[in-house]
């Protein structure tokens, strides 16, 4: 008689990710009663279950726990597949193990690699296999990973969706959260890939690489930037950077639309997704700019565009190593987002609210609602938008009073979505259906989070910290709408204060066991468009007998301290969204002044700000007095031994009077990303 050993591996985090929590606690709890079905293991593998219900199940072996065959009449999943599984792992369970004193440590589990389902491949539809192949010919890289402890799930992230591989023994029960429910061309990819990497990195734990054709077919491909179409569209690039420093981003949006739409024209000839997508963000910042919005801050905008550039340089140099038959550390194409399919249709998909982030402008009001998928913690963001209106009355209509899918978003801001009709587009914004068939909407449990684990859910500020100096720099991942959101402990609030003239809270936290490696700074600005958030962070934060446990927000390096802008806090009794819910005003006595620094952080301010004013005004608007503020600058870094930076300062108002100013936008950038490396990396 065969022993299962696939639905021996399946643990229950993985049958949840199969077919849903319900099922399976409800297994879960029939298993621990003792009503187990009768089970009946033939000579050729296959399981039936006959249930005290009257119905049975069928489960051949190298099939799907959805292609096992039950006679009750759900359509597809059901409780009585999930529950055969536990009840046969049941009925292989070990033996009682030994006492403590005679117990043998047991070995862990050895690292495995999907690589070995190449063979299994061979079972797959000629169908499935032409369309991986196909896909593959349009350079597809695939982020891997083996995952650690002693029961690693590997997993594949692909460019639109994640494969996860539950089982060591099949390949049945891998899982892609694409809307095919059988197996896809995105595991066979992934299969290709890890079987790839072994042959290049056989000791990987974690490796990007560009997937190639298992048979030798793929031809050696060809430098991407030789190609006319990225001539034309590093050209276009140029005059688009140039007219923006000279002219500024204040500039009429007329002037600068036409540049826009032919660098975007180029960008989605070469199928760039990253740098198309690079390009509606900045189109979307001049706008913010222009219609005075909440959203735009003039040193985001200047990240924005020195980060086109950037991507554009690192792309060009892993693709000149790629040329020289040296393996570069990420393909050109994953820096370019090559081929990238704009959106995607997902299978059923279960979501945990992170927060939102309200933001309004003279025209317009909208919310971005950030949440995570448990199962692969990729992030993703509903984002609306709609006309400033009031009634008749000349009441306005709070933002959270508008309705997404049929629900107000003052409930999606805190809650547990689950829907079987949702498309995510390549940048990670979701779009759900509405209709209760469709879409369910849960209150979120005050312990949610603690279903998420690393890297979206830290131990302590230290390896927080350790996370955000190994990541790679934004400019070459793959867009996101949202960059470096995490969520960290709270041991506790240290102290607080509030800037009056900043209209910013400022919380010191301990975020884990005490030392100067675990501390943390909260940071919250007051925005006119969620005027309650500052009084729920306090109440949140410094409310004795509910103390915070966790809390959730973008984070940043910045002076050697972690920096964590708060969306949402969590307590023993509930989620608190920053932005969507409401609180008594808090007495805000422990005022400071937060603008104070040292020296070097100050002069570092100052240079990053005189920058972002200059992209905003243009060079050529710049008179005398900027020409001395940098003069000024470029001599006190000199005086805290930031030689380089100082030595580019002071080349600035020579290459400013001359003629040739796309060195000079090139000059600027670098001396931006210089200073945000150094502005991360010094300590206090």
């Amino acid at each position: 008689m065969t022993q299962r050993s696939d639905l021996l591996e399946l643990t229950p985090e993985a049958l949840m990710a199969l077919s849903n929590a319900g099922f399976v606690k409800r297994a879960q709890k029939e298993v621990a009663e003792g009503k187990l079905p009768e089970v009946t293991e033939r000579d050729d593998g296959c399981i039936d279950a006959k249930f005290g219900d009257g119905n049975q199940v069928t489960f051949p072996p190298g099939k799907t726990l959805r292609d096992a065959a039950c006679s009750c009449p759900a359509s597809s999943m059901c409780r009585h597949r999930v529950t055969l599984v536990l009840a046969y792992q049941a009925l292989h369970a070990p033996g009682v193990p030994p006492e403590a004193d005679d117990a043998q440590p047991q070995e862990p589990a050895p690292a495995w690699s999907p690589a070995k389902f190449s063979e299994q491949l061979g079972d797959v539809p000629v169908s499935v296999i032409s369309r991986a192949k196909k896909l593959i010919q349009s350079s597809v890289v695939v982020q891997l990973s083996k995952g650690s402890g002693a029961q690693a799930t590997p997993s594949a992230r692909l460019p639109m969706c994640d494969v996860r591989f539950f089982s060591r023994s099949s390949l049945a029960h891998a899982r892609c959260d694409c809307i095919q429910e059988t197996i896809c061309e995105h595991i066979v990819m992934a299969v290709w890939g890890f079987e790839q990497a072994e042959l290049s990195q056989p000791d990987f734990e974690q490796l990007t690489l560009q997937i190639s054709l298992p048979d030798g077919e793929q031809a050696k491909a060809n430098a991407l930037f030789d190609q006319s179409e990225a001539v034309l569209l590093q050209t276009s690039l140029d005059k688009l950077l140039l007219k923006l420093w000279s002219d500024g981003s204040s500039q009429p949006e007329t002037a600068i639309k036409p540049l826009m739409a032919e660098v975007s024209r180029h960008a989605q000839q070469l199928q760039w997704r990253w740098i198309s997508e690079s390009l509606a963000d900045i189109q979307q910042g001049m706008a913010d700019q222009h219609n005075r919005s909440s959203r735009y801050h003039p040193v985001e905008f200047l990240q924005r565009i020195s980060g086109l550039s950037a991507r554009l340089v690192a792309a060009r140099c892993m693709d000149q190593q790629a040329q020289q038959q040296t393996l570069p550390r990420l393909p050109a194409a994953e820096i370019l987002g090559l081929g990238v399919k704009g959106e995607i249709q997902l299978e059923h998909l279960k979501l945990v609210s992170l927060g939102a982030r309200y933001w309004a402008d003279e025209q317009q009001e909208g919310v971005d609602l950030i949440y995570t998928d448990p199962d692969s913690q990729a992030l993703m963001v509903i984002e609306r938008q709609w006309p400033r209106n009031s009634d008749p009355q000349g009441v306005a209509t709070p933002i959270g009073s508008r309705r997404i899918a049929g629900h107000p978003v003052k409930k999606l801001a805190a809650c547990q979505v689950i829907t079987n009709a949702a498309k995510r587009r390549a940048n990670g914004a979701l779009d759900i259906a509405s209709g209760k068939q469709y879409t369910s909407v849960l209150p979120l449990s005050a312990r949610a989070w603690e279903l998420l684990g690393e890297p979206l859910r830290q131990p302590d500020a230290a390896a927080l910290k350790r996370h955000l100096q190994q990541a790679l720099p934004d400019f070459v991942r793959p867009r996101q709408p949202i960059e470096q959101l995490h969520i960290l402990p709270v041991s506790e609030v240290l102290d607080w204060c509030w800037d009056p003239a900043l209209q910013c809270l400022q919380l010191e936290l301990l975020s884990g066991e005490a030392g100067n490696d675990n501390l943390v700074t909260a940071s919250l600005n007051y925005d006119s468009a969620a005027p309650q958030a500052i009084e729920v962070l306090a109440r949140a934060m410094l409310t004795p007998a509910t103390p915070p446990r966790l809390i959730s927000g973008r984070v940043k390096i910045a002076s050697g301290k972690l920096i964590i802008e708060p969306l949402a806090v969590a307590s023993d009794t509930q989620i608190f969204s920053l932005c969507a819910d409401e609180a008594e005003p808090f007495p805000m006595e422990r005022q400071a002044d937060l603008q104070q620094r040292s020296g070097m952080q100050q002069a570092l301010a100052d240079t990053e700000t005189l920058l972002a004013q200059w992209l905003q005004q243009g060079i050529r608007h710049q008179g005398g007095r900027g020409i001395e503020r940098v003069e000024m600058l470029a001599e006190a870094l000199n005086g805290y031994g930031l030689v380089q930076l100082s030595a580019w300062l002071n080349e600035l108002p020579e290459r400013i009077r001359s003629n040739n100013h796309t060195q000079l936008v090139q000059r600027l950038m670098t001396i931006y990303q210089t200073l945000r490396l150094v502005k991360g990396r010094q300590s206090n």
